[in-house]
């Protein structure tokens, strides 16, 4: 929690920026190419978690029209998780010719380091001046990273025709690996040829196969805060 109250502080500067000539602002945002570098938290929820936070990193890329722009990012959290449920699945064959099966799904842990997070979105900023307020809606391809088996599978008779790890790492992908909605909602203030911005980033998500992910809330959040540097203002119609 002391990330995010740390982050609304940055959030609450904002609104105290100063103030850069009028004449400035738009020239200094429409049809731009803004690079940005930020930081912030991560708050998630897992099966032996109810409620954490990570440390993140994350760079943009923000093109600019007068009122809207298109965003693209990539976030890095850093955490270990540890003990995690999540869902794999085996084969236990009904005869000896291993011919005919029923797939036969089990409870497995694991521990977890570090998620990434990539993302593409169409932003509005409906305002002008030095105070920006924009909002986008977008997708995100979600990594969990490092996610590795720490429970043995569970033992059935008969042992010989019982294959707990016929499908290897299928399961545990789909519990790591997925695409969400993404919606931002966020503040820029425009300050001479870099910008400050604070933001909020909601990745809803789904339950996935047999109702599992490593993340299981069905969504998490970021805070973010960092600066942005314009590094063009005379970029084509796109």
């Amino acid at each position: 929690m002391r990330l995010n109250r740390s982050l609304c502080a940055g959030l609450t500067f904002l609104a105290l920026a100063p103030t850069a000539g009028k004449a400035q602002e738009g020239r200094l945002f429409n049809n731009s190419w803004f690079w940005g570098l930020g930081g912030g938290a991560l708050t998630y929820w897992t099966s032996t978690t109810a409620h954490s936070q990570a440390p993140t990193v994350s760079l943009d890329w923000l093109i600019t029209r007068t009122h809207w722009a298109l965003y693209l990012g990539a976030d890095q959290a850093f955490f270990t998780a540890k003990n995690l449920t999540y869902t794999e699945v085996g084969r236990l064959y009904t005869d000896t010719t291993l011919t005919n099966f029923n797939n036969v799904s089990y409870y497995a842990q694991a521990r977890v380091r570090n998620s990434r997070h990539i993302e593409g979105a169409l932003m509005a900023f409906p305002g002008h001046g030095i105070l920006r307020p924009y909002a986008g809606i977008g997708i995100s391809a979600n990594f969990v990273q490092g996610a590795e088996m720490t429970s043995a599978p569970p033992a059935l008779t008969p042992a010989n025709q019982w294959f707990p790890q016929f499908y290897q790492d299928t399961y545990r992908l789909q519990a790591s690996e997925w695409v969400s909605p993404l919606a931002i909602l966020g503040l820029q203030a425009q300050l001479s040829r870099f910008s400050v911005y604070g933001q909020a980033k909601l990745f809803p998500q789904d339950a996935g196969q047999y109702n599992q992910r490593f993340f299981t809330d069905q969504a998490f959040f970021m805070l973010q805060a960092g600066i942005r540097i314009n590094a063009s203002t005379a970029i084509g119609k796109f």
